[in-house]
């Protein structure tokens, strides 16, 4: 299996931030958003994101949630959900 590396944070009304690696969909201009534990566990990606609709579920616009790039330099620091184990 390969290593979970986000490379976005989704980012929540609450200010909730959320490390994900977005996925390109061949046929269309969206990705998916897959989070560490989607991506662990195999399971089908729950959110969609396109560059001009934003991020949606099931075709629904979701307004409240944004995809931003991961910055370092912001002093966001991404965790491994499984980092105890190591």
């Amino acid at each position: 299996m390969s290593i979970f590396a986000p490379t976005h944070k989704l980012i929540a009304p609450a200010g909730e931030e959320t490390p994900v690696m977005l996925f390109s969909q061949s046929e269309s201009h969206k990705y998916q958003v897959m989070s560490e534990i989607e991506y662990l566990e195999g399971s089908e990606a729950i959110y969609e994101w396109h560059p001009c609709q934003g991020v949606t579920y099931r075709g629904f616009v979701l307004n409240g949630l944004k995809i931003l790039p991961l910055e370092v330099s912001q002093g966001w620091h991404y965790s491994p959900v499984n980092s105890a184990a190591n």
